[in-house]
């Protein structure tokens, strides 16, 4: 039996709190518990806040509705009352050691000898290596991130498969030039060396450096016909004392070709040299046209054994001849008139004058005719303008360009568009007159139509596409045929753009799982 210490009531033994009060029970006889907060107003019992239930001394938590109790303060100890002091009265924080009072689970700190300042700075220190942490795993993870991507689009460029041209249709990667030859050297011969200092070989050389890039476009036109044209020549030119060209000459050459050579003398033909007091001088420039730098020793070498095989006074390969001197037109001088002695008139009869007769007008305007003087005979164009006029008359020659000899050789270069125009090209030269016999070097469109084909359909051959077909009309290419795959069909249009310079037009591959091409 137990009884509560407040109201006096009786309660089995196994309850616990009054039921009247909450206070704790307690059996008879037993010492009243001393509070550990100090007496209550009632003698004993603690009220709790907020809902009025009554608790035992030296309890902190309400048993009815868990709010902690409010109990006596005790008396500060040594360090505590220390601290205040310090603090200005305010009770600064103390470690659970030094705190007076109970305590309940959770009143013990993690570090319960640190002060909040430092938990404080702990845990800042704790969110910005954190932060520190996260940025550099990001930054690890976008570095991983752009690697990968990178190694996969290079595995997917590696894996893709690349179609393999012929070596005829594989551009040349090399640059043309022209240059001078070594050995042998630029030579000045025929001026006064001694008195006139601009016809040396350095003034020379300075000429052609300002002439190099008009020989150059000469040279690109001419591989336009000829990929593989290479040569080496030696050009003779004649300069007069103002500085102009009177003629040019090709007297050996390591690959004879009547084209190049032409268009060479042409372009040398329009060079402007230094002003000189002396007499007319003779420039020989040994010129290589090279593909690229690997040729031109070869070149050098080849055109140095034709030199030394040549005897001197041999006939030039190719001459052009110089600019005809204008003449002034010689008036003849004008005959004496001589003018007959009127014969005396003797009047039978006392008429009126008569005037002279028919026959004698006739005489007269004779007379005057042939003391008058006659009008110079224009002389004749040149071969070259004769030749250039006939073919301008045909819209079919527009892109021809002649060149005369003074033999009444023409060479004609350029582009018609087939067989038919070229020929035609032929016959309409061969009939102006003075020419003795035409070299036809033109090169025709529908050649060259047949060429890019020829290079489309062989590189298709050997990317194993053989049931695809090839059309190539100007600068257009049709694919036709059937695949079994559709990369197939988008890697034809690929090989076909890689083996010559055109453009897909139209693609009319059919995808067949089932074709079988071989």
């Amino acid at each position: 039996m137990k009884n509560c210490p407040h109201c006096g009531r009786s309660y089995s033994d196994s309850d616990i709190f009054c039921e009247a009060d909450g206070s704790k029970l307690t059996a008879p006889g037993a010492p009243r518990a001393a509070s550990a907060t100090g007496p209550a107003p009632d003698g004993g019992a603690i009220a709790c806040p907020n809902c009025g239930g009554q608790a035992e001394p030296g309890e902190v938590i309400c048993n009815y509705c868990g709010t902690r109790l409010e109990a006596g303060a005790e008396a500060p100890s040594p360090a505590a009352a220390t601290r205040m002091a310090q603090s200005g009265g305010a009770e600064p924080w103390a470690p659970p050691s030094e705190r007076g009072g109970p305590r309940e689970f959770g009143d013990e700190s993690p570090y319960p000898e640190n002060p909040p300042e430092a938990d404080e700075v702990a845990s800042a220190s704790w969110r910005l290596a954190g932060f520190f942490g996260y940025s550099l795993a990001a930054l690890i993870a976008l570095a991983a991130g752009v690697w990968l991507a990178i190694h996969l689009s290079g595995r997917h460029v590696r894996e893709t498969p690349v179609a393999q041209t012929s070596p005829a249709a594989r551009p040349a990667t090399q640059e043309p030039s022209v240059t001078l030859a070594q050995i042998p050297p630029v030579t000045v011969r025929g001026a006064d060396l001694a008195g006139v200092a601009q016809r040396d070989p350095a003034s020379a050389r300075a000429v052609f450096a300002a002439n190099r890039d008009a020989l150059l476009d000469t040279y690109k036109r001419a591989l336009e016909g000829d990929a593989g044209l290479r040569d080496g020549m030696l050009v003779r030119v004649r300069v007069r004392p103002d500085g102009s060209v009177n003629g040019g000459a090709v007297l050996v050459s390591t690959t004879p070709n009547p084209s190049l050579d032409a268009e060479v003398v042409a372009a040398i033909g329009g060079w402007k040299f230094p002003v000189e007091s002396g007499g007319a001088a003779e420039i020989d420039y040994p010129l290589i046209f090279a593909t690229g730098p690997g040729d031109i020793g070869a070149l050098e070498t080849d055109l140095g054994t034709q030199l030394a095989a040549r005897t001197p006074g041999a006939t030039p390969e190719y001459a052009s001849a110089p600019a005809p001197t204008p003449v002034a037109a010689v008036t003849p001088p004008a005959r004496p008139v001589v003018m007959a002695t009127p014969r005396p008139v003797v009047m039978a009869t006392p008429t009126a004058p008569r005037g002279p007769s028919r026959a004698e007008l006739e005489r007269r305007r004779r007379r005057e005719r042939a003391s008058a003087p006659r009008p110079s005979r224009p002389p004749a164009p040149p071969l070259r303008d004769r030749v250039t006029a006939s073919l301008r008359g045909d819209r079919r020659f527009g892109r021809v360009r002649a060149y005369t000899s003074p033999s009444g050789l023409v060479t004609l270069t350029g582009m018609v568009f087939d067989d038919k125009a070229k020929l035609a090209a032929a016959r309409a030269v061969g009939n102006v007159s003075g020419v003795t016999s035409v070299v036809n070097d033109l090169t025709t469109e529908t050649s060259q139509w047949a060429a890019n084909q020829a290079a489309i359909q062989q590189a298709l051959q050997t990317a194993g596409l053989t049931g695809v077909t090839a059309k190539v009309i100007g600068r257009s290419c049709y694919l036709d045929g059937t695949v079994k795959r559709e990369f197939d069909r988008e890697r034809a249009v690929t090989i076909a753009m890689g083996a010559a310079p055109v453009k897909v037009a139209s693609n009319l591959i059919r995808v067949n799982p089932g074709f079988f091409g071989w």
